[in-house]
Parts: C-alpha cells; sequence; structure tokens
C-alpha cells in the first residue's frame, strides 16, 4: 500500500481511515507512506516483483477491505491481539 501521508489522502477521509485504521490488522499488507504518491494498492509477488497496481481514491472504506479480501489477504483476529483474550481466571 502506497500514498502520502497528508495532502491527497486527508481529502479522502474513507481510505484515508481505511489506511490508518484497517490496514495493521491484516497479514502480509504494509503501509508505506511516499510523499505526493496517490493512494494505491500494489501487489507483489514472493520476489517483490509488481503485479498489479490499484488506485483507492475511488473506493470506499468498505470497498478497501473488500478488495484486500478478493486478494486474499486475511485480516487479524480482534481476540488475538488482546492479551485479556487468552488470560484466564477460572482456575
Amino acid at each position: 500500500m502506497l500514498s502520502c501521508r497528508g495532502c491527497r489522502l486527508n481529502r479522502l477521509d474513507q481510505v484515508r481511515a481505511f489506511v490508518f485504521d484497517d490496514v495493521p490488522h491484516y497479514d502480509n499488507v504494509e503501509f508505506k507512506p511516499i510523499q505526493g504518491a496517490p493512494p494505491q494498492l500494489v501487489l507483489l509477488t514472493d520476489e517483490d516483483k509488481e503485479v498489479n497496481r490499484i488506485d483507492l481514491a475511488p473506493l470506499n472504506r468498505q470497498e478497501c477491505n473488500e478488495l484486500l479480501l478478493k486478494y486474499g489477504f486475511r485480516r487479524r483476529d480482534a481476540s488475538a491481539e488482546s492479551p485479556k483474550a487468552t488470560a484466564r481466571d477460572d482456575f
């Protein structure tokens, strides 16, 4: 995932929320801030060769999430991230 941190991204509320709030919860998805870059999903092979580049600007937050799922990216389970989810008090 490539984009600037502000400028254009600040005008795209839905995409900004996706980038900063949703992307960190996906496995194998990384946000790389590049000054002046439009928000794009860049799909790479295991050898880091570019396969596809998708403009996220026309999409809303839900569509961005659906796009990642369509390409097989998995969202981490929220309970797995929480230390309280594995703690047990009933010994």
